[in-house]
C-alpha cells in the first residue's frame, strides 16, 4: 500500500523535499544538505546596487565607476549584481571615495 502525503504549505513541501534529497546518494545531495541549514552570513549581508549606492551616498553611475576602479567589490550571480553590506561599509571607512 502506498503512503498518502498531504502538503498544505510551502514550508512543509520544502522540508519534505529536502529530507528526501538528503537521504538519496545522488552526487548533488551534499548541496541539499547545506540548504537545510541556516543561511550563511554572506546571504544575510547581500544588498542590491541601489542599496549600496544609498549607503555610500552616491549615485549608481558613480558606484559603477568606483567598481570599475576596484574601490568596491561587486558580485555576480547570473545576470544579478550584488554587494556585501559589510564590504561597502569597510570600503567607506577606508576612504574608497
Amino acid at each position: 500500500m502506498e503512503n498518502l502525503l498531504i502538503i498544505t504549505t510551502k514550508k512543509e513541501l520544502k522540508e519534505i523535499l529536502l529530507e528526501i534529497l538528503i537521504e538519496t546518494d545522488a552526487p548533488f545531495s551534499q548541496d541539499f544538505k547545506r540548504l537545510g541549514k541556516a543561511l550563511p552570513e554572506f546571504e544575510k549581508d547581500k544588498i542590491s546596487k541601489l542599496q549600496a549606492a544609498k549607503i555610500a551616498g552616491i549615485t549608481i553611475p558613480t558606484l559603477n565607476k568606483l567598481v570599475a576602479k576596484g574601490k568596491f567589490r561587486q558580485y555576480n550571480l547570473g545576470r544579478r549584481r550584488y554587494f556585501l553590506r559589510s564590504e561597502v561599509i569597510t570600503a567607506l571607512r577606508n576612504n574608497a571615495i
